[in-house]
């Protein structure tokens, strides 16, 4: 008996503690669980900062100077002549500040001297507010391998741009100008994607743009045989102002001639005002096969790595219908998607899309009858052809340098969502112009003309030129935020 004591004390004993053990447990549970209900006190430390304002630098613009020709020596193939000078307008708001011009060096131009090179246009900092400094400049040729019409405005230097133009197949010429205007050098890299995909140039990456320079890319050099290019330059260093000659042969014949700027940023929204058929026409957007340059019609590239599905609404600025083409982007390929049959008129293009992308858009106007040999007086014009770059909307203010040029129009679309009161001065003399969400309208502006734009917020515009034989086009872009506030976390 004594013995079945012990062992009765001994599981009493372990009973106990595993009871002890388990009301522990529980507690503990418990405890958790009102810790998990009740807030417990937060400490959260915030990593010290600074917002600082950079001093505010000279507003400047740059212009891409006189058209260029490839020499007809071989022996010098890459080396780009001009021919001939290019008229440079500028302006600023207020009209009486002082606006220097600063030549660029052309080390790789042997008639820079006679024909010019292109220039900065600079203004004091705090001098115009962001925006209001313009310049735009216009070139007419008339040679055995180019002529017709080129406008172009002149830009403000950044460190990534896009091209959307040009093409390299046979007798189509593209240069790429980068302009530097800092007081560094810069490293730039010039990547081509086309039709197929990006396409591998070692050449191009690296290249070296001294400060206060400008060095001229034959696009043909990096991506020979390409219908459909698109230009992504990048620049470390110094800042860089792209742009984009093309000029194209057929047969024995010039057919024109073009200078596009950089076109707005990838976004899924992309909006090209002022889109100016010159002669009804086109394509079947559904045809694949189109081939030739000679039908309206936009190139699209999707700057993500996914397919992107596109819709475009080709709208007349008049306020008519339009239509709306569907069409599916492969990653990485340039895509030139016909327009349609379009009416002669000036339409807005508009891009919806899923995902990033970047667009421009062409225009054609063919020969007139009976044209004969480049230089004869009495010859009817040749055919040309624009480019139309998608642009940004504007700020609350904007001024715009109108060149000499065929029947100058102002093209303004408003894409927001509430009316637009446009003001807009030439000369000292104001008149508004009221344009509804969604809507677009023209104006005739004259040739050297300064136009200063108020209430044009969320507003895309561009300045077109139309002639016999003659077109050409260039946006309006606002200027980038340079000089914004940053925050800076010291470590």
């Amino acid at each position: 008996m004594p013995a079945d004591r012990n062992v009765a004390r001994t599981i009493a004993r372990v009973g106990g503690r595993a009871a002890g053990f388990l009301v522990a447990a529980a507690l503990a549970a418990a405890a958790l669980g009102a810790a998990a209900l009740v807030p417990w006190p937060e400490q959260r430390v915030t990593p010290p900062s600074l917002v600082v304002q950079p001093a505010e630098s000279r507003q400047q613009r740059v212009c891409p100077g006189p058209l260029l020709t490839l020499a007809d020596d071989a022996a010098a193939a890459t080396t780009a002549s001009s021919i001939g000078s290019a008229d440079v307008v500028f302006g600023a708001d207020p009209d009486d500040v002082e606006i220097t011009e600063t030549p660029l060096a052309t080390p790789g131009n042997p008639r820079a001297d006679r024909d010019g090179t292109p220039v900065v246009l600079a203004v004091e900092p705090g001098s115009v507010g962001a925006g209001l400094l313009a310049g735009a400049q216009s070139q007419s040729a008339d040679t055995e391998t180019i002529t017709g019409f080129a406008a172009a405005s002149c830009a403000e230097a950044a460190a990534e741009s896009w091209l959307v133009a040009g093409s390299t197949t046979l007798g189509r010429t593209s240069l790429v100008s980068l302009a530097n205007p800092t007081d560094v050098a810069a490293t730039v890299d010039v990547r081509v994607i086309g039709e197929a995909g990006a396409i591998e140039a070692g050449s191009a990456l690296g290249i070296i743009v001294p400060a206060g320079s400008q060095r001229v890319v034959s696009l043909a050099g990096l991506a020979p045989n390409v219908a459909s290019p698109v230009v992504h330059v990048t620049s470390t260093g110094g800042t860089i102002a792209a742009a984009l000659e093309q000029s194209a042969v057929d047969g024995l014949a010039p057919a024109g001639v073009e200078f596009t700027g950089v076109a707005a940023m990838p976004a899924n929204s992309q909006v090209i005002p002022g889109f100016v058929v010159a002669e009804s026409g086109g394509v079947d957007p559904t045809d694949d096969h189109a081939e030739g340059d000679d039908f309206p019609a936009v190139r699209l590239l999707a700057t993500g790595d996914e397919p992107v599905d596109v819709s475009i609404g080709v709208v007349p600025e008049a306020g008519a219908s339009g239509s709306t083409i569907e069409t599916t982007l492969q990653p990485g390929r340039a895509t030139d998607v016909p327009l349609g049959v379009l009416d002669a008129g000036v339409y807005t293009v508009r891009l919806d899309a899923d995902g990033p992308i970047v667009a421009a858009a062409r225009a054609t106007t063919a020969a007139a009858a009976g044209a004969t040999q480049p230089g004869d007086a009495d010859a009817a014009s040749s055919g040309d052809f624009a480019w139309f770059a998608s642009t940004a909307p504007l700020l609350e203010a904007a001024v715009i340098a109108v060149p000499d040029g065929p029947s100058p129009m102002l093209h303004l679309a408003n894409e927001g969502e509430d009316a637009a009161e446009v003001q807009f001065t030439i000369d000292g003399q104001t008149r508004a112009v009221t344009i509804d969400a969604g809507s677009a309208a023209s104006v005739e502006v004259d040739e050297g003309a300064i136009v200063s734009l108020a209430g044009v917020a969320g507003v895309h515009a561009s300045v077109s030129f139309s002639g016999e034989g003659e077109l050409a086009a260039f946006g309006a872009q606002p200027p980038g935020p340079l000089d914004s506030p940053i925050r800076v976390f010291p470590r």
